[in-house]
């Protein structure tokens, strides 16, 4: 038998209440399971041109906040043509270790176990003649405290310049000189476009090219540590709603008025007992006296014999 209409609303109000409640659920255990987003405290940028590479050197390192748990999954911006990828972290000796890695979305992901953090690749210079230009976009992979940028002048080269203009310039032991940018309070995704000309008339580098090879990126993502941890959590979470959504249900098939189920079981009952042939339009006589029987007898009205067939 169908619900009245108090009974759908209620249901149909319950049902959107149990949505809501499991939409509400499962944002805040994404929120929880992912955990606050890392920030960097403090970064540097080294944009070094025929380095030991006819290309240009990108090394960005620096080191993350304390709000991070670690181990912590991270991922850095790669531009489209980057090779020779590193990625490693600091220990506490200082040396830097291999980390595995992968590219996923142009974006170079590692499981990183503590804050220190250390990447570098290759990008080709396009080709030029002797005057010379690079053009590079720095894009912000988190929220960064202090960014310093520093840009090295190939040995042998003349007409140096940087575009935005650099605050100050030093010389480092090595004999090169390196021009320097600073950038503080960056939000993820802002960018900082640089351009590099200079005018070099050999095809040699600033250093002996690196003995070093670079570390391989893993065929298996890693899970971050933080969805590990509150995995059991979600399981949970997700367990309780369906109970709720079970429990619910359950209230929603009692409040069904039994009066109206058992008319409807009786009127299925008398359909199935009522005997075949009643309607069917067949004359029938009574077996005593011949007397010809309506369709609802089940006695004849003149000799009062039951009434068989």
């Amino acid at each position: 038998m169908p619900l009245s209409r108090p009974d759908t609303q209620f249901r149909r109000t319950a049902l959107a209440t149990l949505c809501l409640g499991l939409l509400i659920i499962g944002v805040h255990l994404s929120a929880s399971a992912q955990g606050p987003q890392p920030a960097i405290q403090q970064s540097s940028l080294r944009l070094w041109p025929e380095y030991d590479d006819p290309g240009l050197l990108v090394i960005f390192a620096g080191t993350f906040s304390n709000t991070a748990t670690f181990p912590v999954q991270v991922a850095f911006p790669l531009p489209e043509g980057a090779r020779g990828i590193q990625a490693t972290m600091q220990d506490a000796a200082g040396q830097l270790v291999n980390q595995d890695w992968e590219i996923a979305g142009s974006k170079l992901i590692f499981t990183l176990p503590q804050p220190a953090f250390h990447t570098e690749y290759y990008l080709d210079r396009p080709p030029s003649g002797n005057p010379r230009a690079l053009s590079y976009t720095f894009v912000a992979p988190y929220a960064i405290r202090t960014l310093e940028i520093a840009i090295q002048q190939p040995a042998r080269s003349t007409g140096f310049t940087v575009t935005p203009q650099p605050e100050s310039s030093y010389q480092e032991t090595d004999g090169l000189t390196y021009y320097r940018i600073n950038r503080t309070n960056l939000a993820s995704g802002d960018k900082v476009p640089i351009v590099i000309r200079y005018t070099k008339s050999d095809q040699g580098f600033s250093a002996n090219p690196a003995q070093t090879q670079a570390s391989q990126p893993t065929a298996v993502p890693a899970i971050p540590a933080t969805v590990a941890s509150r995995l059991p959590f979600v399981l949970i979470g997700l367990g309780v709603a369906v109970l709720a959504g079970a429990a619910i249900y359950w209230v929603l098939q009692r409040r069904q008025p039994p009066a109206a189920a058992g008319r409807g079981a009786r009127s299925q009952v008398g359909a199935l007992v009522q005997p075949a042939g009643r309607s069917s339009g067949k004359t029938f006589y009574c077996t005593q006296c011949g007397r010809q029987l309506k369709p609802e007898d089940r006695f004849c009205a003149n000799c009062g014999t039951p009434r068989k067939g």
